[in-house]
């Protein structure tokens, strides 16, 4: 069986997606250091802000998926953002 899709950043927060709106997920992209990109679903919310704030500023605004991490399937995503907020630390704390 499938997993069940979720928002990356829904997901990294603990937060499930409801069932009614896995449909309306998009496939989004950001990309790392080489410029391959890494593709990732968001739900409608997360898709405008990373659209409105540009990958480094959406990466930055969640800081708080690595601090709080436990475990994630999406390593390449997670290699990004620390990546991120390691070259942008004085804008984050």
């Amino acid at each position: 069986m499938a997993k069940p899709k979720s928002c990356t950043i829904c997901k990294h927060y603990g937060q499930k997606t409801p069932p009614e709106l896995r449909a309306e997920l998009d496939r989004n992209q950001v990309f790392d250091a080489t410029g391959t990109p890494v593709s990732i679903l968001l739900c409608k919310k997360h898709a405008v802000e990373l659209f409105k704030l540009g990958q480094k500023n959406f990466l930055l605004a969640h800081y708080k998926i690595l601090i709080d991490l436990v475990g994630s399937d999406e390593m390449k995503f997670l290699e990004i953002l620390e990546r991120t907020i390691k070259e942008n630390s004085d804008k984050v704390f």
